[in-house]
């Protein structure tokens, strides 16, 4: 009886973890429309931390050259003055 209540208990917990683990990745999805306020604002080390932590993105890039996608990733364009013109995940 004890190996069988053994048994559920771990097949439980996996399955319980599995679901955990997928539904964390939906969370940390890359959210630019999250840090939309931004736009306008002098890029400065503060609002770049503060825009990776709204979008809940794992990396940012600044004024990007790279044609790589990466969905974790912040993409923040600015003008030749650091001033945030556009932002995107990718």
């Amino acid at each position: 009886m004890s190996r069988l209540f053994t048994a559920g208990l771990l097949t439980s917990l996996t399955i319980a973890l599995t679901l955990m683990q997928a539904h964390a990745g939906e969370l940390k999805r890359c959210n630019a429309q999250r840090a939309s306020y931004l736009i306008g604002e002098y890029l400065t080390r503060t609002v770049l931390e503060q825009a990776r932590v709204e979008t809940r993105a794992a990396r940012v890039i600044v004024n990007p050259v790279t044609q790589e996608f990466d969905p974790d990733r912040l993409r923040v364009i600015t003008d030749l003055d650091l001033k945030i013109t556009s932002m995107s995940c990718g």
